[in-house]
This record gives C-alpha cells, sequence and structure tokens, in this order.
C-alpha cells in the first residue's frame, strides 16, 4: 500500500549483512502531480480526483501514484462530482462529451447518476437530461444507501411570469429552477425518485401583485425571491446550484446557491416550510445590504460531520469554499467554517430579529497574500482526520493539504492539459486541469479494507519522484564484535531512524550499538534473556517509513561466561509454558518468581542438572527462574 520495502535475512555468523534497493537521483522541482510532500503531518489517507475533460476516477496515494482506477467509455466526461461508498462502490455523475443538442446546456451540466462496484462493474444509473429538467452539479450520499442530486427545472416564460418573474428577466423564453430528488436503486439497475423538493414551491416576489406569490420578502425568509439576482444577469441559469450535502443526523440539506451568495438548509422532516436557515447575503431575502455580505458565489457548503470529527470541536459545523472575495488589489479565494445555532425548544436556527445567525465565520484561511490563491469557480474545502485541512482550487486543478497552523503537508497539482497528461515540469495555466472537487479518504475507510492498494505509478509523464516519495533505499548492516557489542551500519535513510532490537517481537532495547558487558547498556538486564542459538533482530525505520531488518545469532560466546560453574539456562525463552531448565546444581529446588518478586511455583529437589517444568497455569508475563541464588528471567506467553 506504501512504498514500503523489508528484507529478512537471518544469517548464523559473526557478521551479518542486509542491502536494500538501490537509490534513485533526487528529483528536480516538480510542477506538477506531487509538487510537496511531508508524510510526517500527511492525513494518512488515498484522495479521489475526477478532473473535466476525461472519463476516468482515480485514486492517489501521497507521492501521487495511481492505487486504484475506474474507467468509463471514452465518450464520457464528469458531471461534475465522485464519491465513495463505505462498502466500496463509486458514486459518479457523467455526461456525454458533445451534448450540444441537449435542450439545458450550461456550465455544470451532468446527465447520468451512476453506481458502480470497486471493480467497475455498473450497479445501478438514473439520467435525466430532457426539456423538463437535467441533473448538474452535484449529488450527496444518504445512509440508506440512496442519493440526493440537484436537477434542473425547465419553466417556459408563461409560467415565470405567472409566478412574479419580472418579464424584462427573462431570457430564450425560459428559466431554469432547482429541484432536490432522492434517488432509490430499484434493485433491476435503475432508480427511482422516492422524495423531492421544488424552489418552484417556496417563491416569493414583490414585483407584482397580480401574480402568485405576491408578499413582503422581508417578512417570509424562508421563501425565495424569484427576482432577486438578475441585475445583468437574465439567462435562465437563475439559481445555480453548486453543492448539497445531507446531515444524517438532522435529516437536513444543504445546498449551495451562488447566484444568490448564500448557503439555504432545508429540513426534510418540515420539508413544506421552504428555508429554515439561509446565510452569507441577507440582501437576498431582504434584510441588510451589500455591505452585509460575506459569501461570494461560494461552492461546495458541506457539513463537517465525518465520523473521524465526532470529538472535534468542529463537529456539526458548515464549511465553504468562498470563490470570489472582492479585495483592494484583486478577486481572492478563502475557506471558512460557519457555525449556526439550531434552537432545541422551537426547532428553528437562531436569528437576530430577522437576520439568521452567526454574525460571521467562525473560522477563515486565506493565503499569507490573499490574491495568491483564487479560483473563480468549482473548488471545495474539507476538514481531515488529523486537523488538516483538504483545499481544492478547482481551475487551477491544485489540491493543498494545510496542518491548523498552516504547514504544507500535501500539494498536488492535477497533470492534465485539456484532459491529456503531460510531462513533469509543464506549466500550467488557470482552466488547464479544472476539477470540481478533491476527497480523501481516510486508510482504515472501511472500503479499504479488502482491496489492493499497491501503487501502480504516477499519472504524469516523465516523472520526478519527490526525495519522500523516492523508493526505498535503506541499507542496514550488523557488526558482530565477539564479547563486546553488536552495531548497526545503516544507509540509505531519508532522516532521522528509529533502531530496534528484538527477541520474538519482543523489544529488548533501542539503541544503535548493543554492548554485551556494559552494565551501564540500557539493554543490559534484557539480555539476560537470551540463550545460545536465539536469533536477534534489528529493525530500522526511516522518516520516509522504510523499513529494513536483518538478524544476528546470539551465541555463548557473545558473553563472558564463568567456565568454572554451570551455566543455568531456560529454553524456549520466551515460552508458552513448557520450559526445560539446563545447568543447574545439584539438588536444588527450583523457584518461579512473578514480576512484582513473589514465588508463585515451587519444584522439589533435583538429582540432576537437567529439569522439564510446566507453568501454563500461570497467566501470561514477565517471570523469574531461581535457583541457588541465581535468577533468569523468562517470558510466558498467551497461551
Amino acid at each position: 500500500m506504501t512504498n514500503l520495502f523489508t528484507r529478512h535475512i537471518n544469517l548464523f555468523a559473526s557478521f551479518a549483512l542486509i542491502f536494500g534497493l538501490i537509490s534513485f537521483a533526487k528529483a528536480q522541482e516538480n510542477t506538477v502531480g506531487t509538487v510537496a510532500y511531508d508524510p510526517d503531518i500527511f492525513a494518512p489517507g488515498f484522495t479521489l480526483v475526477y478532473p473535466h475533460n476525461q472519463p476516468h476516477a482515480r485514486l492517489i496515494d501521497g507521492c501521487g501514484e495511481v492505487v486504484h482506477i475506474w474507467e468509463n467509455e471514452v465518450d464520457r466526461v464528469p458531471g461534475n462530482s465522485a464519491m465513495l461508498t463505505p462498502s466500496g462502490g463509486l458514486v459518479w455523475a457523467h455526461r456525454p462529451i458533445d451534448d450540444s443538442g441537449s435542450p439545458i446546456v450550461a456550465g455544470g451540466r451532468g446527465e447520468t447518476i451512476e453506481m458502480r462496484s470497486w471493480d467497475n462493474i455498473p450497479l445501478w444509473s438514473y439520467t435525466l437530461n430532457d426539456s423538463t429538467g437535467r441533473l448538474h452539479h452535484d449529488f450527496a450520499l444518504m445512509n440508506n444507501g440512496n442519493v440526493l442530486a440537484i436537477a434542473w427545472e425547465q419553466m417556459d416564460s408563461l409560467e415565470a411570469v405567472q409566478a412574479g418573474r419580472n418579464p424584462e428577466n427573462l431570457e430564450g423564453g425560459v428559466l431554469w429552477s432547482e429541484r432536490l430528488i432522492e434517488l432509490e436503486p430499484n434493485g433491476d439497475g435503475g432508480a427511482l425518485i422516492v422524495w423531492e423538493w421544488r424552489v418552484w414551491d417556496h417563491l416569493i416576489q414583490d414585483f407584482d401583485s397580480t401574480k402568485n406569490n405576491f408578499g413582503v420578502i422581508a417578512e417570509n425568509p424562508q421563501r425565495i425571491d424569484i427576482n432577486f439576482g438578475t441585475i445583468g444577469n437574465n439567462a435562465p441559469d437563475w439559481l445555480h446550484a453548486n453543492g448539497i450535502d445531507y446531515n444524517p443526523q438532522t435529516n437536513q440539506v444543504l445546498l449551495s446557491v451562488p447566484n444568490f451568495d448564500e448557503l439555504w438548509i432545508i429540513d426534510r422532516d418540515q420539508d413544506e416550510m421552504g428555508l429554515i436557515w439561509r446565510w452569507g447575503n441577507p440582501e437576498a431575502y431582504g434584510q441588510g445590504t451589500s455591505e452585509d455580505q460575506q459569501l461570494f458565489y461560494q461552492h461546495s457548503g458541506v457539513w463537517l460531520d465525518a465520523p473521524y470529527l465526532q470529538n472535534s470541536p468542529d463537529f456539526g459545523k458548515i464549511g465553504v469554499f468562498n470563490n470570489r472575495n472582492p479585495g483592494a488589489t484583486g478577486p481572492f479565494s478563502s475557506v471558512h467554517t460557519i457555525d449556526p445555532t439550531w434552537q432545541e425548544s422551537d426547532s428553528t436556527y437562531a436569528k437576530d430579529e430577522n437576520t439568521y445567525l452567526p454574525v460571521d465565520f467562525d473560522w477563515t484561511w486565506t493565503a499569507p497574500v490573499p490574491t495568491d490563491f483564487f479560483s473563480s469557480g468549482l473548488s471545495n474545502f474539507e476538514r481531515l482526520a488529523n486537523g488538516n485541512n483538504l483545499i481544492l482550487a478547482g481551475r487551477e486543478g491544485e489540491i493543498l493539504e494545510l496542518t491548523a497552523e498552516g504547514d504544507t503537508a500535501w500539494r498536488y497539482v492535477v497533470p492534465l492539459q485539456s484532459g491529456v497528461a503531460v510531462e513533469q515540469g509543464t506549466e500550467l495555466g488557470t482552466n488547464a486541469n479544472i476539477m470540481f472537487k478533491a476527497r480523501r479518504y481516510p486508510a482504515l475507510f472501511p472500503a479499504f479494507a479488502d482491496v489492493n492498494l499497491e501503487p501502480s505509478g504516477v499519472w504524469e509523464l516523465n516523472p520526478q519522484p519527490l526525495e519522500s516519495c523516492q523508493p526505498c533505499a535503506l541499507e542496514v548492516s550488523i557488526e558482530v564484535i565477539e564479547n563486546e557489542y553488536a552495531s548497526a551500519d545503516v544507509s540509505g535513510a531519508f532522516g532521522e531512524t528509529t533502531m530496534t532490537w528484538s527477541l520474538f517481537d519482543v523489544n529488548l532495547c533501542d539503541t544503535d550499538t548493543l554492548f554485551f558487558l556494559d552494565e551501564e547498556s540500557p539493554c543490559q538486564s534484557n539480555l539476560d534473556l537470551l540463550v545460545s542459538g536465539d536469533i536477534v533482530t534489528l529493525t530500522v525505520i526511516d522518516q520516509q517509513g522504510c523499513e529494513a531488518s536483518t538478524t544476528f545469532t546470539w551465541t555463548e560466546i557473545t558473553r563472558v561466561s564463568n567456565l568454572d560453574e554451570p551455566v543455568m539456562r531456560a529454553f524456549p525463552n520466551p515460552s508458552s509454558g513448557a520450559i526445560t531448565l539446563t545447568g543447574l546444581p545439584l539438588n536444588a529446588t527450583v523457584h518461579v518468581l512473578n514480576a512484582s518478586g513473589r514465588y508463585v511455583f515451587n519444584h522439589s529437589t533435583l538429582s540432576n542438572s537437567v529439569l522439564h517444568i510446566s507453568i501454563d497455569h500461570l497467566p501470561a508475563g514477565w517471570y523469574f527462574i531461581e535457583s541457588a541464588g541465581r535468577q533468569i528471567p523468562i517470558i510466558l506467553m498467551p497461551h
């Protein structure tokens, strides 16, 4: 699953050598693919990328290597979102690469929502693209396996005018409203609509008292002004909803509506009420002015409700990518969290008089120089399991992972030019490699439990892996000097290393040199566990996560012994309960002590120097064999 190469070689000699992989040349500065990667602060997992202008969805690791791919027909392109299910399925939206003959054509358009298995087998699909409406932009997965989707609903000019639309703000004789639909797989390869919510049922207008929906906008924040946002924009795509999310804890739907510069919440348990919360531009519902606006053509409003955030103070807040902040030196993008207040007493979100709260963002991120980070459209943000922030600038095809302190854990630039892979070193411009959303799935995501995630290479051509992504070049050897020490010789390591000497997976100590006779050595007390013939393992791990291991054989000559007296030995050690003792004084008594020094087992007087005993009735742990004033530590393994 990672660039981790381990070798285990048992050598029964005074000298033991192990050689790893040959190091690659250090990479030059990258422009595409993985541009920066710090494995120490990276949130472990895999990122789902589904760029425009090409048909496939890929999972990539921190080094930008593809670990899985779902291939689509070559005449299809995203439309626009893709998500993994915990069971290992992929739900994605796509459309024909050429749909110029469709009744509804606009940015963000889709056509089909489809689910495929991990092995890319189609399971079910739903298509909507006709004169009545069209799927577009985004969808959300529900806990029951259903999918919430956004669809344009085409209304003719007569319907629009009767609903109160100013006739001067109609272009092409049609108006596209928004419709939310819940799709349930029907078990026969398709899906059924089992719930819907229509903007058209929750309108208000103060333009024409003779038409439907006439009223006071400022007194009806739950309703949507059919004439808002039309100055300079008379296109049919009146609302342009570009993001949807579902909260299973509250059964509420979050909708991003950039042409209103607002986020909306709809309660499925009381969907007849219309909007129960809206935020970002109070002018849209007759409260305040443009000076009160805080969202500017935002994307990807999401609840921070992932299971790994349940113990986080941010759990249940809303995250959003704010695309077009106006600034004195130019527009810039920012990322925010918002913390609406739910009032259990009356099942409403808090307001200050008639304006929905909060007053301001809960948290904000901008680039150190704000104008250095800008995407006029697309893009998303999510909070990761380790507290990092994953941020996609969609028009640049650039994914950033930043720590809470702003340090870069990962930076990835989609290596495509108009859907075609480019060479490392290519300088890409805006809109060359656009992507709607990037999603990170943690390493412990259930879908990854029993699947192959071996890297299969990077996407870009002529790759130049970062130093932190080099194939492991770790080499380690052991030099054993009889009666003195065993020392480690390490080469090819990335950064600092940790070294562990062990016996049967039991840690003896962590040091680069194992001194046999030095009473000051931190390993000294544990070396009494060893008997002749034991295999001691040295394991070295570097900061890249590369691991190498080798062994040497512990012999009697490794330690100086008093040959005038018998040497008491216990084997096997560790043991599962049966122990053979050798080198015992004649007519001695054997005692077994626990780690606290209490006697837990005694054996009768011996008539020879070899004894077989069983202590499998004792619980697993550390013990001492004592006889004639001598002690041997032993380990009793779980039975």
